[in-house]
C-alpha cells in the first residue's frame, strides 16, 4: 500500500493479514511496526518473534504495517540521512508514520482505538518517541530493547552516532536531547504499554525501569507494565523467553485494541 504525505511524498509498504483475510482490510486492528538500527534495512524476512512479528501477530488476527520511513537503506543517499538532517531524528519518520495511520484511519482500513505500535532497539525508539509526541493516536504500545535516554547514551554509550544524528552535542542544545529522549517526557502518555527489556541490554534496563516508574506515578496516566528477562541481553535470543514475550504481546494487542479477536 502507498501513502501520500503532505509534502507530497510517497511511502510503500506491505500489510501482512491474517490467512484468508480480504484486501483491503476493513475496521480491522493493525499494529505499526519499526525495525531497528536506525539505518537496518526492511525487508521480506518474515520472522515468528517478538522483535519482528511478522507471522505472530497476523497468525492470531491481528494485521501488521510494515512500512520503511526516513532512514532506512535501499532507497537512496537522501532517504537515508534524512533521519539526521536539520532536527528531524525523533520526529520525521515519527510523524510520517502519523499520516500513514491516520490515512488507513481515512480509507476504512481501521479506526480509532485499534492501532498499536511495536518495534525492538531504533524500533522500541520509534514506539516510545511515537506515543509521547502522539500520546492519542496509537490504543496500544509494546516497547522493547528501547533507546529512552540520548543524554545516557551521548556520555556513555554511541557518542558519534548520537552526536550525529541530532547533528549537535547536548551541551549546545539540550533541549533537543529533552525533546528526543522519552524518558524526559513521561507526563504526555497516555497509551498503554507493555516494556520488554533483558538484564544484560547495553541500553540499561535500569533505564527501562525508570521509564515504567515514571510513567505508573504520572496521573492521570494509561496502563504500563515492564517484563525484565533474566540473561537476556539486547533481544530476546532463549526460547523460553520468546515464548512469554510472544504471549505477553499478543494478550496485550488483544486486551487494548477494541477489534482484536480472543
Amino acid at each position: 500500500m502507498t501513502f501520500k504525505l503532505r509534502n507530497g511524498a510517497q511511502r510503500t509498504g506491505y500489510i501482512v493479514q491474517p490467512a484468508a483475510a480480504p484486501f483491503p482490510p476493513h475496521n480491522v486492528p493493525i499494529v505499526v511496526w519499526q525495525e531497528g538500527g536506525p539505518g537496518f534495512a526492511m525487508t521480506n524476512e518474515w520472522g515468528g518473534n517478538v522483535e519482528k512479528p511478522f507471522n505472530l501477530l497476523p497468525n492470531f488476527g491481528i494485521a501488521l504495517l510494515v512500512l520503511p520511513l526516513p532512514g532506512r537503506e535501499g532507497f537512496g543517499p537522501q532517504f537515508y540521512t534524512a533521519l539526521a538532517d536539520d532536527r528531524n531524528f525523533g520526529a520525521i519518520d515519527i510523524d510520517e508514520a502519523a499520516q500513514a495511520v491516520a490515512q488507513m484511519i481515512q480509507r476504512g482500513y481501521t479506526s480509532p482505538g485499534q492501532v498499536g505500535i511495536t518495534g525492538c532497539s531504533y524500533g522500541g525508539y520509534f514506539t516510545s518517541q511515537s506515543i509521547t509526541r502522539y500520546p492519542t493516536l496509537y490504543a496500544a504500545a509494546n516497547s522493547q530493547c528501547t533507546l529512552l535516554d540520548l543524554f545516557h547514551e551521548w556520555q556513555v554509550g554511541f557518542t558519534p552516532l548520537v552526536s550525529y544524528l541530532e547533528g549537535r552535542p547536548p551541551t549546545t542544545d539540550p533541549g533537543e536531547y529533552i525533546r528526543d529522549s522519552p524518558i524526559y517526557n513521561t507526563t504526555k502518555i497516555r497509551t498503554p504499554l507493555l516494556i520488554f527489556d533483558g538484564t544484560f541490554d547495553y541500553l540499561p534496563v535500569t533505564i527501562s525501569a525508570n521509564f515504567h516508574d515514571q510513567i505508573a506515578v504520572n496521573k492521570p496516566s494509561s496502563p504500563v507494565k515492564f517484563l525484565k528477562f533474566k540473561n537476556e541481553g539486547h533481544g530476546l535470543s532463549l526460547k523460553n523467553s520468546q515464548i512469554t514475550a510472544g504471549q505477553a504481546q499478543l494478550a496485550w494487542f488483544r486486551q487494548y485494541l477494541a477489534a482484536a479477536k480472543p
